[in-house]
């Protein structure tokens, strides 16, 4: 599994994000922000917008929202990696895990994932996150199409437990 560092975008790392999420195939997994919507999201001061890198080049995103809740529930809005099934979304997962636990002392993270993207939920799964459940007809399309969403989440206890397991606790 490649070594993901996690750091917070900048306004030159809007046109990386924008393509990362603009891959065929993609909008209907991860959504799509504008240029306006993306410097809105990182002037947010609850909101972070993570870079993934490896050696220093952007591999993906990752939108954190809620990040000074008072009971500490993070909620993970939109992952996005450019190139899919090489590893860097679970790597990238763990690093973004790790940091909201120990820099943001969340409590609780959690996200909801299409429940047709089964990818995704695996990725999730492997570092720790469980489904909690299952919103029935809770997107809606432009077209009209409803879909599922899968409510998954990881509690700091739970991910103690398994950065004990690879010495980060």
């Amino acid at each position: 599994m490649p070594a993901i560092r996690m750091r917070r975008a900048s306004e030159t790392d809007i046109d990386f994000m924008m393509s990362a999420e603009r891959q065929p195939g993609y909008a209907e997994l991860v959504g799509r922000f504008t240029e306006d919507e993306y410097r809105a999201e990182m002037a947010k001061a609850d909101s972070a917008v993570m870079i993934g890198e490896d050696d220093g080049v952007p591999v993906g995103l990752v939108i954190l929202q809620n990040i000074h809740h008072h009971f500490r529930n993070i909620y993970i809005k939109r992952v996005v990696v450019e190139q899919a099934g090489h590893g860097i979304g679970t790597a990238m997962m763990q690093s973004v895990t790790d940091w909201a636990f120990t820099e943001l002392n969340a409590y609780r993270l959690w996200l909801s994932a299409h429940a047709h993207n089964l990818r995704a939920q695996r990725v999730y799964e492997k570092v720790g996150f469980r489904q909690e459940g299952v919103q029935c007809g809770a997107y809606g399309w432009p077209d009209g199409r409803f879909t599922d969403l899968v409510q998954m989440s990881l509690l700091q206890p739970e991910w103690q437990a398994l950065a004990a397991t690879r010495d980060l606790a």
